[in-house]
């Protein structure tokens, strides 16, 4: 037998691990392992090989080596990624990485930058509803809820970022680093051009939700939090300014959880994570990514560890910085966008968020939560409750409307 694959970078303990391990075991003289690296390729060895054959016509006459990876790219990968990114260790250097888990693995975030956009009567692109500024390609659903993450940079340093998600999509809106980013003043009113747009948005898909701004308040942050807030009660905007101070502790701690985020930091990334891992229904994660090259790479980044309370945490900006990292600010603009603290959401107490079940079955739901997820019993964020189908004890489907209705759209379950 002949195996021929990759080293993944996010599956430790593979079954070709396996076999590569017995390869180099000399208790297993039957298997051989051979390596081939980065530093292998024709390109970097000057090894002669075949004319390609894949071009089309009319493409001149040239090497195979042309199209496989030369020592730009390598040190383009190591550069963007870091030495020690199982990425890296994977694709450069066809090692199995060992230990060092990022809190996002790659290939949740490539699935989620390839993920198609769906279509259908109530989906549309964003450059098809007129308004200034809206450019994208990508789909969204009429209805979906619009909320905004803000990272500012720290005391003008770093990168000052803005993402936006609509429903399941998320997309880049602004990055700028350098002096303009020390004056709060500029700063706040940039941010209230990108809410001034998030609510056209809005207003345009028929959203019922109000649009949420989270905002991290460490340093500049908080002053233009401060504004937003004074703006908003002039008038000047209708959307909710949300401040996280994400060195505090979470609003909320769950012991039986696998993954108990220590400070709001670690929560807001995990919180994004969940919804990037692939659902083992349908193989894909709940997110799609429309987001810069850079951005991707970022939510990458950070390891992910645990304290001495058995709580997990985020390798810190500090900790990435000494490994030779940036700050993971694009990464975290994407982070406040997705994530909610605590139930401030106006729709979390309105009807149609709320089912009457007895203790038994609520019991059922917290410890069944995939089956529940799918029969609409619970609501997975980003999705709203006017969204999201209801099986009831009959087999039928329902949608729950915010006045109190239950309209009946799909027929009973044969």
């Amino acid at each position: 037998m002949l195996a021929i694959g990759n080293p993944p970078a996010d599956d430790p303990r593979s079954w070709f691990e396996g076999l590569c391990d017995e390869g180099d075991s000399p208790e297993e003289p039957t298997t051989v392992t051979v390596p081939i690296a980065t530093f292998d390729s024709p390109a970097i060895t000057k090894e002669r090989v075949p004319y390609c054959n894949d071009c089309p016509a009319g493409v001149p006459k040239h090497s195979l080596a042309l199209h496989l990876p030369d020592m730009d790219w390598v040190d383009r990968t190591i550069r963007e990624y870091g030495e020690d990114h199982p990425y890296v260790e994977a694709k450069v250097y066809a090692r199995f990485p060992k230990g060092g888990g990022k809190v996002i693995p790659v290939t949740w975030v490539e699935d989620a930058q390839k993920n198609d956009d769906p279509t259908g009567p109530r989906w549309v692109r964003l450059r098809d509803l007129g308004l200034e500024g809206e450019k994208a390609t990508h789909t969204v659903k009429r209805g979906s809820w619009v909320r905004l993450g803000v990272d500012v940079a720290a005391d003008g340093g770093d990168e000052f970022t803005i993402y936006r998600i609509v429903g399941d999509a998320i997309e880049h809106r602004h990055h700028s680093s350098g002096a303009a980013n020390d004056n709060q003043v500029k700063v706040a009113k940039r941010i209230l051009e990108e809410v001034h747009d998030a609510e056209r948005l809005a207003k345009a898909l028929g959203s019922t939700a109000k649009v949420h701004v989270k905002i991290d308040k460490n340093g500049l942050g908080h002053g233009a939090v401060g504004m937003l807030e004074v703006w908003g009660d002039n008038g000047k905007h209708s959307s909710e300014i949300i401040g996280i101070m994400v060195s505090e502790s979470p609003d909320r701690d769950d012991p039986g959880a696998v993954m108990r985020p220590w400070r709001k930091r670690d929560e807001t990334w995990l919180a994004t994570r969940a919804l990037l891992q692939p659902d083992p229904s349908t193989g894909s994660g709940r997110l799609r990514l429309r987001v810069d090259r850079e951005a991707g790479i970022q939510l990458t980044t950070p390891n992910l560890g645990n304290n001495a309370g058995g709580h997990s945490v985020v390798e810190s900006k500090k900790q990435m910085k000494a490994r030779g990292m940036k700050s993971p600010d694009r990464a975290e603009g994407i982070l406040l966008a997705v994530y909610e603290p605590g139930t401030r959401e106006e729709w979390i107490n309105q009807a149609h968020n709320l089912l009457l079940v007895c203790t038994v079955c609520n019991g059922w739901f917290e410890g069944n939560p995939r089956e529940s997820y799918a029969a609409g019993w619970k609501v997975r964020r980003p999705q709203l409750p006017g969204e999201v189908k209801v099986r009831y004890p009959d087999g039928s489907l329902y949608v729950l409307t915010p006045d109190d209705v239950r309209a009946t759209n799909v027929t009973a379950a044969q």
